[in-house]
């Protein structure tokens, strides 16, 4: 399991390994809920798409590897019952099953949360990563070693597009937000989450960091700040927020005046996940979830 954003030759690689090891192998793709980004420019099916044609170029038998989509839950245990159920899914119920990975940073932690199950180690390949591919995409430079060729083919009519001039926008509005940020003080944010009937009350961003998609009404507070008004909803995972760790506030009810938004079906906004910035779909899903409870 892994992002693949984009795929490269470590990933063949793990997969290669997997199928040497086993009959079948299924290969999960995180993220698959979120909106693209310029932490996650590339959707499932596409990520599918791309492995499967590289893995074919490497003469690999694609017919023994299954691909499915994978939600960020930004909880750590939500996320774990998701892929065990997802492997009890493909392999059935009481099958053995190995996961396949090298440890090399808190990116691959994940691998020590399923203890029942076996462990085939693959060696960790330095200096090839995913990052410096989506710089290269969103910078215009050249392809880093370790590209394969069906996903430099992928990612070069990606270039071309609509989306990709969208991301390389939000890649330099990133960057400078990053810039700018005093260091060492913690971030947080204010969020509204009002629901009346069958509505949920959103807004759509008008900046270069998620421009068009859907948000909770609120505001970032100045780094060190945090709200006058306490709720016990806060939402702080690490990985969260596309510039830097931030912790979001969210009050129930209506937003304040100076923070306008607009009704939107309830059903409709629950059924985009992927229209939503960052991870307020996860937010909205969690807390009507509360609601029912």
């Amino acid at each position: 399991m892994g992002r693949f954003q984009p795929p490269h030759d470590s990933h063949l690689h793990s997969i290669r390994v997997a199928l040497e090891a086993a009959p079948r192998v299924l290969v999960l793709l995180g993220s698959a809920n979120l909106a693209r980004s310029v932490k996650n420019p590339i959707s499932a099916p596409e990520r599918a798409r791309m492995l499967r044609a590289a893995l074919r170029d490497a003469g690999a038998e694609v017919d023994r590897v299954a691909f499915r989509p994978l939600a960020d839950r930004f909880d750590t245990a939500l996320w774990v019952q998701d892929v065990q159920a997802a492997a009890t899914r493909h392999f059935g119920a009481g099958a053995p099953v190995a996961l396949v990975g090298h440890e090399k940073d808190a990116s691959t932690a994940y691998l020590q949360w399923f203890p029942d199950w076996a462990r085939v180690t693959v060696p960790f390949t330095p200096g090839l990563n995913a990052t410096d591919l989506r710089v290269a995409l969103f910078t215009g430079g050249d392809w880093p070693p370790g590209t394969p060729p069906a996903v430099q083919a992928w990612l070069e009519a990606f270039r071309r597009t609509r989306p990709a001039a969208r991301l390389g926008r939000e890649w330099r509005a990133v960057e400078a937000a990053r810039a700018a940020l005093p260091p060492g003080l913690p971030l947080h944010e204010e969020r509204w989450l009002h629901v009346q009937g069958d509505a949920v009350w959103l807004r759509v961003r008008r900046n270069a960091i998620g421009d068009g998609l859907w948000e909770l009404p609120g505001r970032a507070l100045p780094p060190g700040e945090q709200p006058a008004v306490f709720t016990p909803h806060v939402f702080a995972h690490p990985a969260r927020s596309l510039v830097a760790p931030a912790a979001a506030h969210v009050h129930l009810g209506p937003p304040p005046d100076d923070l306008p938004a607009r009704p939107v079906p309830l059903g409709v906004a629950l059924a985009r996940p992927r229209h939503f910035f960052e991870d307020h779909h996860v937010i909205l899903t969690r807390l009507l979830a509360l609601r029912r409870d």
